[in-house]
């Protein structure tokens, strides 16, 4: 029995370096993984047998498509998800833009809605984007309003798992403490303009946000004033109907 979970816990280990890193050649596994050669090869042809793993044409493996049957199963299960669909929805009427939904859960952002702009020049969807939080909007904005200790040894732990373009921990702190005193995080560049707000939790820590986001040409300052505001609003009435505030 031992050893049958011992090998459950490698396969689910190469699940979760494919999904965070992404695809990787047999060698790569078998280094970040500490483990046997061989022990990877028979274990990735295990889960390509069952499409939980796909041979892309470099040799290099990736996650394969039952992965994705799985999330979209789970995603329409989710309470959580169906209760924040109805305000991304509002969010996306009110402003014209294109409104997301994030979750943060062991250190990953992952979007779980979309509503996306019927205008001509849009942001695109985001549903099924995974990735870290320092360099997501939703991800700072959630961060913003976790103990700071927690920030830390998540950083700490990134580290130490090898990620690369981790921001320096001072001036991370510093830029949600920005984001804590505003209420919500902006991320904007030549193309783009992008508002995020953490959904308020009184009992627990925050691990959803909510964003809107459109074109930059279109979105000045002001704009992004007023859609700050929105957005934070949304985020306050999704935390009410899922019973984190009063």
């Amino acid at each position: 029995m031992k050893g049958q979970v011992g090998t459950l816990v490698k396969a689910m280990d190469i699940l979760d370096a494919l999904g965070q890193i992404g695809p990787l050649g047999v060698m790569d596994l078998s280094r970040k993984l500490k483990m046997d050669k061989s022990a990877v090869s028979r274990l990735l042809s295990t889960l390509k047998s069952r499409e939980y793993v796909r041979t892309l044409a470099d040799g290099r493996h990736d996650l394969g498509l039952r992965i994705f049957e799985l999330g979209q199963i789970l995603q329409d299960r989710m309470p959580v998800r169906q209760t924040v669909i109805p305000h991304v929805e509002a969010l996306g009427r009110e402003t014209g833009e294109t409104a997301s939904a994030a979750h943060y859960h062991h250190g990953q952002v992952s979007y779980l809605h979309d509503c996306i702009s019927d205008r001509a020049i849009r942001l695109g969807g985001r549903v099924g984007l995974r990735c870290l939080p320092w360099q997501d909007v939703c991800g700072k904005a959630i961060l913003a309003f976790c103990h700071e200790d927690y920030v830390i040894a998540c950083h700490q732990f990134d580290q130490q798992a090898g990620r690369s373009d981790l921001p320096e921990i001072g001036a991370m702190l510093a830029e949600l403490a920005a984001i804590r005193k505003k209420g919500f995080a902006i991320e904007k560049n030549t193309d783009s303009c992008i508002i995020a707000a953490a959904v308020p939790s009184l009992h627990r820590p925050c691990s959803i946000a909510l964003m809107v986001g459109g074109p930059a040409s279109r979105i000045k300052k002001t704009d992004s004033q007023k859609l700050a505001k929105l957005v934070i609003e949304h985020a306050q009435q999704t935390a009410q109907s899922l019973g984190w505030t009063a």
